[in-house]
């Protein structure tokens, strides 16, 4: 593990320079700066409502570090190791397991001030994090990486890193003008209620590695009471509108299905879509055309749509249409 190094100046003031573990007191202002100002391009909404909670934990440091003491919960949130350089905090690693008695740890925040990149911090504080996991008995270690940076990518290969899969954020800045819904013979509307074929139908999409990474959760697609009257209720008032279109095999099973939120008031419209493997080549193009064909009586709004890189047959019809790619983000492994 990298050491701290302690210099003195001409003045003679110790001056801490090197890798340390995370101070949970004294870190959380200067970690929650450096990382908005290296992920500035990056954050999104919910990025940046984590940082404001992060500056202001940073101001009530005192308070922190005593709940810290006496229940141990933010510690295990914010673990990891930072990098000092002229007494200042100029890099973080934070690293967490990612459930009890799994082996699998998890790297996040690998950040270091701009004026000190290309000096070898980032290795050092990777190398740290991934020599604390051994020592902690951990067998794995996972990260997730924006395919738009090559230069960490490539830090992460050479520390022996495997890409496991990853998502596409895809956008286009105002709905694609579309023909008449294409034919698709099948589709029907399903309810809420069906959250279990729609559960079983995005189990089916994952690989074995994304599921040994983080298996797909019935809860994520079960519809509350509550959103369920609130949809019926914008629905009603002319506000926004939620489909929810399928298309089913003989058994009743789902092969593709989509949930489409079309808004009328200011905002933007989203596109989610899942198809069985073997079906996406099949219907993924006239799902996202019927998706589109569909949005043609609403305000021509922004819209956006994650997939998994793996469905290839989606991005390309979405390209088609004039979508981008915004984000891509990779998750990678490594053997510990």
């Amino acid at each position: 593990m990298a050491a701290m190094h302690v210099l003195a100046n001409p003045a003679n003031q110790r001056i801490e320079r090197g890798v340390r573990p995370f101070d949970l007191g004294r870190d959380l202002h200067p970690v929650a700066r450096l990382i908005a100002d290296a992920f500035a391009d990056e954050l999104d909404m919910q990025g940046e409502a984590t940082l404001r909670e992060l500056r202001m934990l940073g101001h009530m440091s005192g308070l922190v570090r005593l709940l810290s003491r006496s229940t141990g919960e933010f510690q295990d949130v914010f673990n990891g190791f930072v990098w000092i350089e002229d007494g200042s905090v100029v890099g973080n690693v934070t690293v967490q397991r990612a459930s009890s008695g799994s082996g699998r740890w998890q790297i996040a925040n690998v950040a270091v001030a701009t004026r000190y990149r290309g000096r070898g911090i980032s290795r050092a504080l990777m190398e740290t994090a991934l020599d604390y996991i051994h020592e902690m008995g951990g067998t794995w270690a996972v990260l997730q990486v924006r395919e738009q940076n090559p230069i960490a990518r490539g830090l992460y290969s050479r520390l022996n890193f495997e890409t496991m899969g990853g998502t596409v954020e895809m956008r286009s800045e105002r709905t694609p003008k579309v023909g008449r819904h294409p034919m698709l013979p099948g589709l029907s509307p399903f309810s809420a209620a069906d959250s279990t074929l729609l559960y079983d139908l995005a189990n089916s999409e994952q690989s074995a590695e994304s599921q040994w990474w983080r298996a797909v959760r019935r809860s994520d697609f079960e519809v509350p009471l509550e959103q369920r009257m609130g949809e019926w209720i914008s629905r009603v008032a002319g506000r926004d509108r939620v489909y929810r279109m399928a298309i089913r095999d003989f058994t009743s099973r789902f092969e593709s299905a989509l949930v489409l939120t079309a808004r009328r008031w200011k905002g933007e419209h989203s596109l989610q879509l899942w198809s069985r493997p073997a079906s996406q080549e099949r219907y993924e193009r006239r799902m996202i055309l019927w998706a589109l064909a569909t949005l043609q009586e609403y305000p021509l709004w922004p819209i956006t749509t994650s997939l998994n890189t793996a469905h290839t047959h989606a991005r390309e019809a979405l390209e088609e249409v004039g979508f981008q790619a915004h984000t891509t983000l990779l998750t990678m492994r490594c053997k510990i």
